[in-house]
């Protein structure tokens, strides 16, 4: 694998799951990465784990629903390392509910955060990318291509976010910066966690549940995503462009 020595990258949603593991992994081929998230606690763990396996992070306390965390990621990355290497959206919200349940503000968080802030935080780090001839990596989902009942809200939001990805692809082709995404089926996170809380009123069962679904043969690891992006953000994939990857283990066929 190629050494990321110097690389500075940012990774949204990276205080916990496959965001964490992903600031991690690539803390560990030597990038300087910007961890963020809400949790100011689990994101100055995620920092100080990287740091004392000898990586550099910082960790900058954001909200991927304010029209404000782009602007502040960016900032701070350039601010203490001068340049951005590497965009990996990953923050995401889920959404299960009946037809009858679903709220504006429903459609409206999770468009924010699964879809807009990725895309605002890849404009305002543009300039950066184009210097280094960055790498762009979505965190999407199977979702995005199968639906599951009641996930519509998040599954369409996904779909949106795999048309953009080869939307900025496109557009950014001859700049050097490469643009891919990353479909990932059931992975044992947190957001597996809350997305079982949805579907069941009594908190204890919904937790029961989610660790029992963890342990069945079909559901991913975080480091099984993380190593995919670490694959895609090195001169390895130089030829990986515009990519939908699927990534199920090969579960999903047949």
């Amino acid at each position: 694998m190629t050494k990321f020595q110097d690389k500075v990258a940012i990774v949204t949603g990276s205080s916990s799951g496959i965001g964490k593991a992903i600031a991690e992994t690539l803390a560990g081929y030597g990038a300087r990465v910007v961890v963020c998230g809400r949790d100011a606690e689990k994101g100055r763990e995620v920092v100080e784990g990287i740091e004392k396996d000898g990586g550099s992070a910082l960790f900058v306390q954001v909200d991927q629903f304010h029209p404000s965390a782009p602007n502040t990621l960016v900032e701070q990355a350039v601010k203490t390392w001068g340049r951005i290497d590497f965009v990996v959206n990953n923050a995401a919200l889920v959404c299960n509910k009946p037809i009858e349940a679903v709220t504006h503000e429903d459609w409206d968080r999770l468009f924010a955060v699964n879809v807009k802030s990725g895309f605002f935080l890849i404009q305002k780090a543009l300039p950066y990318l184009k210097e280094t001839r960055g790498a762009i990596v979505n965190i999407s989902s199977l979702n995005s291509q199968k639906n599951i009942a009641g996930n519509f809200v998040y599954d369409s939001l996904k779909a949106a976010l795999n048309h953009l990805t080869t939307g900025l692809a496109l557009d950014l082709k001859d700049t050097g910066i490469r643009c891919n995404a990353l479909l990932p089926a059931g992975i044992a996170t947190p957001l597996l966690n809350d997305w079982f809380k949805q579907l069941f009123e009594d908190p204890a069962e919904a937790e029961r549940i989610a660790e029992s679904e963890k342990l069945r043969a079909d559901v991913g690891s975080s480091q099984q995503v993380a190593d995919v992006v670490a694959f895609l953000c090195s001169t390895q994939s130089s030829w990986v462009n515009g990519a939908l990857i699927p990534l199920h283990g090969g579960y999903q066929l047949g």
